[in-house]
């Protein structure tokens, strides 16, 4: 009968406790330690997490906020930098047109006839006023529709107006020659007054204002320019 040897039957026991340890490894990986791991990680992944929290959206900052809003509404009563305002007086005796550029302003009045004058003045927020050499004076103020109301007053009388603003070609033009000057008024329905005066203070309708802007009188060539709010009259 053969008999193993003891250290044969001591390897048989070494492999025996090794493939034991091995198989509890497999059924219990990190061995009893590990065995809270799963239900702390539980906890974590429940609980908030204020280091993942994405940052405020930068619209939501009052700075970009405050710089998105738009600006305030402008001032509708102001008048533009450079516009012209036409029309006629109540009872229609005179044509009035107004200019304005900036802080200045300039107007002629005239009836078509042989009544004129040319006035220089300010602008004062919505109000314009102006006087002339010859005792003329307008004062206006813009209404809440964009119109210039006012009055032009001479000797002790008033005339009351309402102006509309005025675009191209419509406006006040001026020719002045070595004897004649010449006032036009185009209004914004397209009719024109007008008054010619010589050097001597006669005044007389003016002629025609043609497309060019050229006219004569006397045999001398005058050119009829616009008149800004700035303008020396």
């Amino acid at each position: 009968m053969t008999h193993r040897s003891p250290l044969v039957t001591l390897g048989v026991v070494a492999a025996f406790f090794v493939a034991l340890l091995v198989t509890n490894f497999v059924i219990h990986p990190g061995g009893a330690e590990t065995t809270g791991a799963p239900a702390a990680s539980a906890t974590v992944a429940a609980g908030p997490a204020p280091s993942s929290a994405a940052p405020p959206s930068p619209a939501a900052t009052p700075e970009t906020s405050a710089a998105a809003t738009p600006p305030g509404p402008t001032d509708d009563d102001a008048f533009p930098h450079k516009a012209t305002y036409a029309g006629r007086t109540e009872g229609r005796e005179f044509a009035v047109a107004i200019a304005v550029l900036g802080d200045r302003s300039a107007a002629y009045v005239c009836d078509g006839r042989s009544r004129e004058a040319w006035l220089r003045g300010t602008v004062d927020g919505d109000e314009v006023t102006l006087t002339s050499k010859n005792g003329y004076r307008i004062k206006a103020e813009l209404d809440d529709d964009g119109r210039l109301e006012g009055r032009l007053s001479h000797a002790g009388r008033r005339w009351e107006f309402e102006l509309k603003q005025a675009k191209p070609p419509a406006g006040i033009y001026r020719a002045k020659g070595s004897t004649t000057t010449i006032g036009w008024i185009r209004l914004p329905d397209g009719s024109l007054v007008g008054v010619a005066t010589d050097a001597q203070g006669s005044s007389e309708p003016a002629p025609d204002l043609p497309a060019d802007g050229k006219v004569v009188v006397d045999g001398e060539q005058l050119v009829g320019a616009p008149v800004d709010g700035d303008a020396e009259l």
